[in-house]
């Protein structure tokens, strides 16, 4: 045999053993008597995940001590936001960029990123965004940063 037709019947084999492999664990895993009532509970709980948005497209204040569901939400507002921006809605990304920031625990940090990442023509934007949106009381003088609006 030659090497070439070696390799290619090991490639072949191993390929066959490995979807084998995932077959047999699929059957196995989905003859769980539980798995139904898994996948049950597991689609519940993606269809309440807080970036199915209340009538403001902010979280409510209840989900606000869930540490998990802000993090879900901060994660889903950057990408939608960046998602919205490749589109050149500038305007709905801003706007999601800002709801990220709302509910970011560091968000002095946040707009240092941002400024740096961001071009200046939209931070700006952004600045004069947020205090639409209602941005909560900024942290002590010691943590704020000096942004230009300019």
């Amino acid at each position: 045999m030659s090497r070439n037709s070696l390799l290619a019947l090991t490639a072949g084999t191993a390929g066959a053993i490995l979807l084998g492999y995932c077959i047999y664990y699929d059957r196995k895993r989905r003859s769980d008597p539980n798995y139904k009532r898994k996948v049950h509970e597991r689609r519940q709980k993606v269809n309440t995940l807080p970036f199915a948005y209340n009538a403001t497209h902010r979280l409510n204040l209840s989900e606000l001590n869930d540490h998990e569901m802000v993090q879900h939400y901060f994660q889903n507002e950057i990408k939608v936001a960046e998602d919205l921006f490749r589109q050149a809605k500038l305007d709905m990304g801003l706007v999601h960029l800002a709801n990220a920031i709302m509910v970011c625990a560091q968000p002095v940090a946040l707009l240092e990123a941002m400024k740096v990442a961001l071009p200046e023509r939209i931070f700006n934007m952004l600045l004069t965004k947020l205090p639409e949106l209602q941005l909560p009381e900024p942290l002590p003088e010691t943590t704020e940063i000096d942004l230009p609006l300019d």
